[in-house]
């Protein structure tokens, strides 16, 4: 379909791809040579400054964090607590994860809180383009030829669809996307109430909530968040702080080391209910959220039990 037509309801656009039978491109093979390219001179220094900066960051990696991780390096250890950034490192952790069991469980593992195993784990690679979505889906295959299709392999492909559908949305609505009500008409010139201190609180895991706060701090120390305590403080800031939702958009812009500008959009826009989600919003009631994903108080108290 031409841009223009692409579904505003991502299941009619699941669906026309699915009874279409399109496919994902096929991996292109690395190429052999590059051309050389030439670098000014004033480029150079910048970029040799930005480089001793990063080198002179000191990343303190927390163990309580779901996604623990270590620094690139020739010799790629397949280590699954600690694997290794970069294209190295992202691809052997994508050997090791087809390696397992854990694709066949992903759909009822998924909303898990605590290590590396309830989810895949593939957003940090993804986002810097260490690993590709065509990748993905080719050991995706992969595995399904070996040890069968389920539920679980099905919706490894249902949320990379989601990802492409996000995509699709910046390339027809633009700026769009960015208005304070976003794809709703009344957006333009709306100004949405905000509360600047309750935003701070949030920001700093001190909201007085225990399950959101537990999400604010594993954020803010670790740099990264599950997907359902992502959904969990969105709706929080939102519908229980009213607070901007592009507030909330830009502090996981600043802190998420898997950050994609088009799912955190995206996302953000489907919580608030400025997006094209024909339900107007998620609202997500907390003690049903702790009660399912957190009963024993587990992840919650090791967020919050001691202080940094």
């Amino acid at each position: 379909f031409q841009i223009s037509d692409l579904p505003d309801v991502f299941t009619r656009f699941r669906n026309l791809l699915e009874r279409n039978q399109v496919l994902p491109r096929v991996i292109c093979a690395p190429p052999k040579y590059s051309a050389p390219f030439f670098i000014d001179k004033e480029a150079l220094i910048a970029s040799t400054a930005l480089q001793t900066a990063l080198l002179s960051a000191v990343w303190n990696a927390d163990e309580r964090s779901a996604f623990l991780w270590k620094e690139a390096s020739d010799e790629v250890a397949l280590d699954e607590l600690t694997p290794s950034a970069g294209s190295k490192g992202g691809h052997a952790y994508l050997d090791f994860y087809f390696s397992t069991d854990r694709p066949s469980h992903y759909k009822s593992t998924r909303n898990g809180l605590i290590g590396m195993a309830f989810s895949s784990k593939w957003s940090p690679w993804l986002a810097v383009g260490a690993l590709s979505a065509a990748e993905l889906i080719a050991s995706l295959r992969a595995y399904e030829q070996r040890r069968g299709s389920n539920d679980g392999t099905y919706w490894l492909w249902f949320e990379l669809l989601w990802r492409d559908y996000f995509r699709w949305l910046h390339l027809r609505y633009g700026r769009q996307l960015y208005r304070a009500t976003g794809l709703q008409s009344a957006g333009l010139g709306t100004t949405l109430r905000h509360n600047t201190q309750a935003f701070q609180l949030w920001t700093q895991g001190q909201t007085g909530c225990d399950l959101v706060d537990a999400g604010m701090k594993e954020l803010l120390i670790s740099g990264y968040l599950s997907n359902r305590m992502r959904q969990v403080v969105a709706s929080y800031l939102i519908y229980e702080l009213h607070c901007d939702w592009r507030a909330g958009a830009a502090w996981f812009e600043s802190q998420l080391l898997d950050f994609d500008i088009y799912a955190n959009q995206g996302n953000w826009l489907y919580i608030a209910g400025f997006g094209t989600d024909p339900r107007g919003g998620r609202q997500f009631n907390i003690a049903k959220q702790r009660a399912e994903h957190d009963p024993q108080g587990q992840y919650r108290e090791r967020w919050l039990k001691r202080e940094h």
